[in-house]
């Protein structure tokens, strides 16, 4: 009977699974010795805790499920159902936003968790409201908007009030509608459920096989990431749409397809910063450049990037530059060095924290993947290497893994390694190509020596749909979930002010969100001292009466009853 398992018949399989075990063991005790709180390794306290807390469990359960995917059966036909897979793509893309749709509602709270998300989902809001900015009363500017996250998250005006988000605007302005239509929720599952498409379409071009297509999106559905970023309000899904149209657009060249991609590729340029794009297209352009007509085609391809970059990038800067300028007519020399100090100090050369935060963010890339996924995908880029879309994307990966270094940051909060998330479909999609090897110079067949190793893919990936997805789901909900006992939302029968005191949680000062506006009826601020708290209050909203006190806050409502 064990002659009949995969794992003993196979020595490539056993030599996956001893590597596999390997990194994801030393991975487990890495993010175990971060736990020790008495080191300072000069990480965000929140980047830390993640890693050490949930990507520990996560990678013992990878453990887990290396195991029980060593047990399947060698006889087990894989073809047939990569092939369904592959031939149902719209079908699987579908049941993946009605799932990603009910994660956002039950597993999110459809809460915009960090500063990152709410910044984009704020300015939705002012653009779905037919404006640009939103306005906060100045003397209540400190009580509303954290002083760390003024011209930090938040562009603000102290003399009119103005309160933009820092960040390009084109992400907020693709969740503009569904704001509008009062469903913000539905905007990353759809974009998600574009994602699947594509990436599908982007394998069958580069391998011809439909088997090699199914098993890319089967890899992309089954890798917990894609439900994170999926449910939440990060943009790095619509980074991962964007330059993967940008690629499919670029298989086959032409002028017109260059001038589209340019302007697929502006829309990612101003997503939120232009940084991801940026390292993603280096090696496309470089590429594109060398062909025969290549002059041709980069500036095709630079006529289409200009108008919205025009707009949505220097446009937008020059805007939250007059908006800190206190909303003069004409932007001061001061706002427009502010807003390019601001951009400059986005980078600096790596020091040894920013070398830890990378390499633990390539630990997360393999915990938030299904396992084995990056090993499969070194293999698929070695085999395919004389395919040129597979090189580029190989690229295109270690170019956005290098760029990051001169970035000065942990990323902070994030589900996965999000600064990676724009390239990350290199991963399915070269991972797939280690199932196969070409039979000419685009075309590609599952080999029978092959066979073995796509039993354990599937075994891998079948089971991570299912205990891998739901560990993380657990994860995210029980987080936010307790993120959002701090704000004490039961008191609130009536108009309210909840007061949100730093130290209440991970993420106390995020839950400072607001209408841009104030149109809600409840308003949350930042607390102060319990007098100060009681005088502002006594001054900007009479009537309000406190109903609740603890560590975490203060709630006022006009509700008279006292809680316990």
């Amino acid at each position: 009977m064990l002659s009949n398992l995969t794992v003993t018949r196979s020595s490539s399989v056993r030599l996956s699974l001893l590597a596999g075990a390997v990194i994801t063991a030393l991975i487990m005790l890495w993010a175990h010795s971060l736990a020790d709180w008495h080191v300072d390794y000069d990480l965000s306290y929140i980047f830390r805790y993640l890693f050490s807390k949930y990507d520990y469990q996560a990678a013992g359960l990878a453990l887990l499920v290396l195991l029980v995917a060593a047990l399947a059966p060698a006889r087990l036909n894989i073809r047939s159902p990569l092939t369904w897979i592959g031939q149902h793509s719209r079908l699987i893309a579908l049941l993946s936003v009605v799932l990603l749709c009910v994660g956002v509602k039950v597993v999110y709270h459809d809460h915009p968790l960090a500063m990152d998300e709410y910044a984009a989902f704020f300015q939705s809001q002012v653009f779905a409201a037919g404006h640009l900015a939103g306005r906060f009363p100045v003397e209540l500017m400190d009580w509303l908007i954290p002083r760390d996250f003024q011209n930090h998250f938040f562009i603000v005006s102290r003399n009119t009030g103005e309160v933009v988000s820092s960040y390009l605007p084109a992400f907020s302005l693709l969740l503009t509608p569904f704001t509008w239509l009062g469903i913000p929720w539905l905007c990353n599952p759809l974009i998600s459920g574009l994602t699947v498409l594509a990436i599908h379409r982007l394998a069958l071009h580069v391998f011809q096989d439909v088997a090699i297509a199914g098993a890319a999106v089967l890899l992309t559905i089954a890798s917990p990431v894609f439900f994170a970023d999926g449910i939440s309000y990060y943009s790095m899904s619509a980074h991962l749409l964007a330059n993967t149209v940008f690629a499919l657009l670029l298989i086959n060249p032409t002028r017109l397809r260059a001038l589209l991609a340019g302007v697929v590729g502006s829309i990612a340029l101003t997503l939120h910063n232009p940084v991801p794009h940026a390292l993603f297209a280096v090696p496309w352009v470089l590429w594109l450049a060398g062909r025969d007509n290549g002059g041709r085609l980069v500036g095709s391809l630079i006529l289409g990037y200009l108008p919205l970059c025009l707009l949505l990038g220097l446009g937008w800067v020059r805007f939250y530059a007059q908006v800190a300028s206190a909303g003069s007519a004409t932007v001061s020399s001061g706002g427009i060095l502010a807003s390019w100090q601001r951009i400059t100090q986005a980078f600096a050369l790596p020091s040894w924290s920013v070398v830890l935060a990378r390499l633990i963010g390539l630990a997360k890339v393999w915990v938030w993947s299904v396992p084995l996924l990056p090993l499969l995908a070194v293999i698929g880029a070695v085999r395919w290497h004389r395919q040129p879309i597979c090189r580029l994307l190989l690229q295109s990966a270690l170019v956005t893994i290098v760029g990051y270094l001169i970035v000065p940051v942990d990323q902070g909060h994030g589900w996965g390694y999000r600064y990676f998330h724009s390239a990350w479909m290199a991963l399915p999609i070269l991972g797939a190509g280690a199932l196969a090897r070409p039979i000419s110079a685009r075309q590609a067949s599952l080999a029978e020596e092959d066979h073995d190793i796509g039993v354990l893919m599937l075994g891998c990936a079948m089971l991570t749909l299912v205990v891998g997805v739901g560990l993380r789901a657990y994860q995210m909900n029980e987080f936010i979930a307790q993120d959002l006992t701090h704000v004490h939302s039961q008191y609130c029968l009536d108009r309210c002010v909840i007061l949100l005191k730093a130290g209440g949680g991970p993420y106390e000062l995020d839950l400072v969100q607001n209408d841009p506006w104030l149109r809600s009826d409840t308003i949350r601020m930042v607390s102060a001292s319990s007098e100060l708290n009681a005088k502002m209050l006594a001054y900007e909203f009479p009537g309000m009466h406190l109903i609740y006190r603890g560590r975490d806050g203060e709630v006022w409502t006009q509700e008279r009853e006292s809680a316990p």
